[in-house]
């Protein structure tokens, strides 16, 4: 019985080492895959006014979902800000070419892709990103916060990429390394934007027949960042409180309940830059042959 199990496993293996025979397929082809992602991330957050909000005042200790506190401004600045992206779906489909070259072949292929990342906003309110700053008009200090929808981030892009396999007749699998560069629309704190992207490939593929490829891999995908315009609503004037007990110093409070007749400083444009999106994953997909030869 032991000698049977032996010779069946013996037989599978050299189905598989002839399989990569058979495997040497060349001509159009079309795709799809799952891509698992494991670490998601955007830049640092740069916030800054616009160059007409400039003009009444330039502002300053900009920082992310917090007021400004007994004299300072509580809470974390843009540039520390960083938020955990959770993935529920990832995936795409491709149309491409594959040829030969040398003993090894190559591919050259357009894909289409779709991710959709759900933000983990550690201690807000719901889905709400609030960006507050303070501005001194004629010697007063005025308190502004601006809120925008950080609930997820959607991706669609279209990508050209190229791939290389390293082909072995004494095995099944093919390593292969590939690029790629595109465009993608990435939706992000409510409004969408088309910004040029990257991606970086690295895995193994198998022949299942002389028509079909499965492969996986390690994926790296980028996206530049962009700029986004926001409203900063006044919230009130910072005013200094006298020590209710002597030898303490004087403190500041925000005073939202004062009015005030200047119609400029009710609101102002700024903008936040979100710099470079990535995502870091495991992809595995099929490839079916339209045309293959041995």
């Amino acid at each position: 019985m032991s000698n049977k199990k032996a010779l069946a496993v013996t037989a599978f293996a050299l189905l598989l080492s002839q399989q990569s025979f058979a495997s040497e397929t060349e001509g159009f082809y079309f795709g799809g895959g799952y891509h698992g992602q494991f670490l998601n991330s955007i830049g640092s957050l740069e916030v800054k006014q616009t160059s007409g909000a400039e003009e009444t005042g330039k502002a300053a200790h900009f920082t992310i979902n917090e007021a400004y506190i007994r004299g300072k401004v509580k809470g974390k600045k843009p540039s520390e800000y960083k938020r955990e992206y959770n993935p529920p779906f990832a995936g795409g489909v491709a149309f491409g070419y594959e040829g030969e070259l040398g003993n090894n072949s190559y591919r050259a292929e357009l894909e289409a892709m779709h991710s959709s990342v759900k933000a983990d906003n550690v201690g807000l309110k719901g889905n709400q990103m609030g960006v507050s700053y303070i501005k001194t008009i004629s010697g007063s200090n005025y308190v502004y916060a601006a809120t925008v929808d950080n609930d997820q981030i959607e991706n669609t892009s279209v990508m050209a990429n190229a791939y290389y396999h390293l082909k072995n007749d004494s095995f099944s699998f093919s390593p292969y390394v590939g690029a790629g560069v595109g465009l993608t629309r990435v939706k992000i704190f409510g409004e969408a934007s088309i910004r040029p992207a990257y991606q970086l490939k690295a895995g193994l593929n198998y022949s299942i027949n002389e028509s079909v490829n499965m492969h996986v891999g390690y994926r790296h995908f980028g996206a530049f960042g962009a700029n986004h315009e926001l409203k900063a609503n006044l919230l009130g004037e910072v005013e200094e409180q006298q020590p209710r007990q002597p030898g303490e110093r004087k403190i500041s409070v925000l005073n939202k309940g004062k009015k005030t007749t200047n119609v400029k400083l009710h609101s102002e444009g700024i903008s936040i830059d979100d710099g470079l999106f990535t995502i870091r994953g495991i992809e595995a997909g099929l490839t079916f042959h339209f045309a293959s030869k041995s």
